[in-house]
Order: structure tokens, then sequence, then C-alpha cells
């Protein structure tokens, strides 16, 4: 059952969005973010990044520490997210949010982590980028040992690409996300 305060929010993403189809955008969340009460942008993002409900009791898991998790994300909108690590020993507390849905948050918020804008990084580019599918993305081919720790350099060698191809590092996201998994790795061209 959800608390409070996450009915609350379901409640006001449904008047403002729905109650039949909920269609929300990237710029619908990144819009959202700006409130200062992060509720309805926490729920918004869970409605947009899971449309089929997410793994097991993952949500409703997180929905029991929505104010711990608003409180940090609160505190990373205000202020740059300097040291990494520490910052994510604090959401690995939070029951039922990885580093997916995390960096959803992130993402929208426009939090930058170690100097460098945050990035969506779920399971899906983590695939992509073990391929063989791109010359420049061949430096974080090692990132599905350790996402987390590896976090800050994907978000760095995101920008540096996104820069030589004159892109947003967030249109690269997008791109590989999109279309990543349809490309032919180096080695079958």
């Amino acid at each position: 059952m959800l608390g409070t305060k996450a009915s609350e929010a379901l409640r006001s993403v449904l008047d403002e969005f729905g109650p039949k189809d909920i269609v929300l955008s990237r710029r619908d969340l990144h819009d959202l973010a700006h409130k200062s009460s992060l509720e309805q942008f926490v729920m918004a993002t869970i409605v947009w990044g899971y449309t089929s409900g997410g793994r097991g009791k993952n949500v409703a898991n997180l929905m029991i520490d929505l104010t711990q998790l608003t409180g940090l994300l609160s505190e990373a909108r205000d202020h740059e997210i300097a040291d990494w690590e520490k910052h994510y020993e604090a959401v690995e507390t939070i029951k039922g949010i990885g580093l997916s849905t995390y960096s959803k948050f992130l993402n929208f918020l426009s939090v930058k982590v170690d100097g460098d804008q945050a990035l969506i990084l779920d399971d899906r580019i983590i695939r992509v980028l073990s391929q063989d599918v791109w010359q420049e993305l061949c430096v974080l081919r090692e990132l599905s040992k350790n996402p987390v720790r590896s976090y800050p350099k994907y978000l760095k060698e995101m920008r540096r690409i996104a820069n030589s191809l004159e892109v947003s590092a967030e249109a690269l996201e997008f791109f590989l996300f999109e279309f990543g998994l349809n490309l032919k790795s180096q080695s079958t061209r």
C-alpha cells in the first residue's frame, strides 16, 4: 500500500496528465523537476520510466522511503554532487531503487555529478556500451562490471563524445537507448 505522500503524488500526476492514458514526455519531467516539492516529480518519473509497473515490489518499496528519496534529490538538485560514491551510499539505503531509476531522477533534475550533467544509465544503455558497436564508446565497455562506481566516467565520456559530434550528451544517450541495440558490431561490418 502506498503511503499518504505517495498516494497524493500519484493523484496529482493523474489529475495533471491522466486519468485514462497518462502521457508524459521528457520535457514534462524536466518541468516538474522545478517544483519545490518533488513527490509529484518522483511519481511522474516512475510512471514515465516504468509503464509496466517496474520489477517486483521495487516501486512499492521505494514509496515507503519517499521522504528520504525526495530529500536526497532536493539536496542533489540544489548542490552539485561532488562525491558520487558517498552520495550513492545514501541512495543504496532506500529499498527499491537502483542506478537506473536514480539516474533518471538526476537527469530530469539537471543535476551535475562530479562536474558533468547527469544522464540516464539503465540496463539497455549498459548492454549497448558493452558491445563493440562504436569505436568512441569502447572506453565504456567495462561499465557493466560496476556501473555505480563507473557512473562519473560514463558522464564524462558521453559528454566528450557528444561534444565531438556536436550534439548534447542527453541526445546521445537517447540515441543509444532507442537505436543502440540495432547497431552492428564493428566485427560484423
